[in-house]
Order: structure tokens, then C-alpha cells, then sequence
């Protein structure tokens, strides 16, 4: 019977804990989003493009006059850099392997050409005791045996400065003061001649929009634009007119927005952009662009 009464109770006790559970359980999770701001439109006319910002240098893809392995890296990914400063060095093994040989080349034109003088200068001496034992032939084979080890010993030492010179190749250097964009070498990397490995660009920043052509014909280069940061109206900079590029091009570029068309071609308008602005950019990120229009 007590038995019977202590399963009842163990019963109870877990019909009740599993009411709570579902009770507390079914209760809506309140979650903290944040609600993307509605963008206040700046003007009452106006034309809407997209803007990339790029650096005012354009991406500079590092390159080389030859491939190999990287052995040593000097900078990395956002590092500062300025013009002439040593970013990675390749393996030059080979190439300084070739500096024994070379040397050796050299110290023995050297000593063919000590030995061409030295045997010049005893055929002039018998010249001057006794003419008639040499003969004038004699000396001018002797003379051109000195001028071809004084050639010999010009070309093994244009061979030795020619391969110090290659070996500069296997270092390479930033071409401007800017910035590292992107970087994906380390060392033990193979580092190809044309890769996009490392990518440099200048600390200034430029804004690339891209408008559609139907709209074209309502861009002024002069009127006042303004750039919004995507889903923060109050994060936004006024941006000055550089050129327009007088090319359409493909739309490539897209809002994300449903009735966007694809297939339509844009036209490419440069803005600089503010050295100071209070909030931070990033190359490659995409701004919407508000540029004024008239009524036309």
C-alpha cells in the first residue's frame, strides 16, 4: 500500500514539473535586433547609384619579374607601407650558388692576364737588346694575348655583376606609400609572377558609382552628392566630383533589391572621398549614393 501511495506522488510531482516546462517553454523569445533605419532622402530630386570605395591608387597587385618560394615576409594584411620598403623576399639559392664559379672565373682571368704582361714585357725587352731575335710578329701576338685576357677578365666580371643583379630581382618592394589590402603569403609559400598574393593601395580613398544609363541623362558632374553608409542614415559624407569615365560598362554591382534589373549597362563616376570621416570605410565596401538632380 505504501508503495502504491509513492509512485502516486513521484507521479504528481513529474506531471507538475512537466507542466511548468511546457508553461515557460512556449513563452515568445524577446530578441534585441535592431530595426534597419528608414534613409531619409536628402533631396526632393534625385538620382540613386551605388558606390564601391576603392583606394585613390587603384588595387595594385604586387608582382615580380620571376617566381619561388617565399622565404621571408615583412608585412601582412592592414600594415602601413612606404615607397621602397621591403615587403617579402624569394628563395635566391640558386642564383648564390653561382658566385664561387664566377669568383673563381675571375681570379683565373686575372692570373692569365698577370701571365699575357708579364711574357709582353720579357718579348719587349728582347726587342730592345737585340732586334734582330724578335721578330715584330712576335710582339703583336704577344699584345693581342693581352688584350684577350684583359677581355676575358671584363666579361667574367660583367658575368659576376650580372647575376648580384639578378639576385635583386628575389627581393621585392612596395612601388607606393599605402596600405597592404589583402595579403595571402607566409612563408613557404610558391609565389607566382602575376598572382593577386598581395595587394597594395594608397591610404586615400575614392568612391566609384555606378549609375544606371536610363539616368544618365540627369547626371550633373557639379551637383552635391551624398553618401549614405548601407542601413545608417545618420552615418553619411558629402562627397566631391573627380572624372567621369566615359565608358559604360556591364552592371556588375548589384543593391540586392527585388525589381533591380541586371541587364542594363552603367555609367562610372568617381567621387573622393573625406580624409577625415566619423566613421570608418573599407575598400571594397559598397555605399548607396544620393546625387541631385534637376526636374528634367
Amino acid at each position: 500500500m505504501n508503495s502504491f501511495y509513492t509512485l502516486l506522488i513521484i507521479s504528481l510531482v513529474g506531471l507538475g514539473v512537466g507542466v511548468v516546462n511546457i508553461y515557460y517553454n512556449d513563452k515568445p523569445v524577446v530578441t534585441s535586433i535592431n530595426p534597419i533605419q528608414e534613409l531619409r532622402l536628402p533631396f526632393n530630386s534625385f538620382i540613386a547609384a551605388t558606390g564601391i570605395v576603392e583606394a585613390d591608387s587603384k588595387n595594385i597587385n604586387i608582382g615580380s619579374l620571376i617566381s619561388g618560394l617565399v622565404t621571408k615576409v615583412y608585412v601582412k594584411s592592414g600594415d602601413k607601407t612606404k615607397k621602397g620598403e621591403l615587403l617579402f623576399e624569394l628563395d635566391s639559392t640558386k642564383v648564390k650558388n653561382q658566385f664561387p664559379s664566377l669568383k673563381a672565373k675571375i681570379k683565373l682571368a686575372k692570373s692569365k692576364l698577370q701571365s699575357a704582361a708579364h711574357q709582353l714585357k720579357i718579348i719587349q725587352e728582347f726587342k730592345k737588346i737585340s732586334p734582330q731575335m724578335v721578330t715584330t710578329e712576335k710582339v703583336i701576338a704577344k699584345e693581342d694575348d693581352v688584350k684577350n685576357a684583359q677581355m676575358a677578365l671584363t666579361v667574367a666580371k660583367s658575368n659576376l655583376k650580372k647575376v648580384k643583379n639578378e639576385l635583386t630581382f628575389y627581393k621585392v618592394y612596395s612601388p607606393i606609400d599605402g596600405v597592404v589590402l589583402n595579403s595571402s603569403i607566409s612563408v613557404g609559400t610558391y609565389f607566382v609572377a602575376n598572382s593577386k598574393m598581395l595587394t597594395i593601395g594608397s591610404s586615400r580613398l575614392n568612391l566609384r558609382v555606378s549609375i544606371n544609363e536610363y539616368d544618365t541623362y540627369r547626371f550633373q558632374q557639379n551637383s552635391k552628392t551624398i553618401a549614405y553608409l548601407r542601413g545608417h542614415n545618420n552615418l553619411k559624407t558629402e562627397v566631391k566630383y573627380l572624372y567621369t569615365k566615359p565608358y559604360m560598362t556591364q552592371k556588375t554591382h548589384l543593391s540586392g533589391v527585388s525589381t533591380e534589373r541586371t541587364d542594363t549597362r552603367v555609367l562610372e563616376v568617381v567621387y573622393s572621398l573625406p580624409k577625415n570621416i566619423s566613421f570608418p570605410l573599407y575598400v571594397g565596401q559598397q555605399l548607396d549614393v544620393f546625387i541631385k538632380s534637376g526636374s528634367k
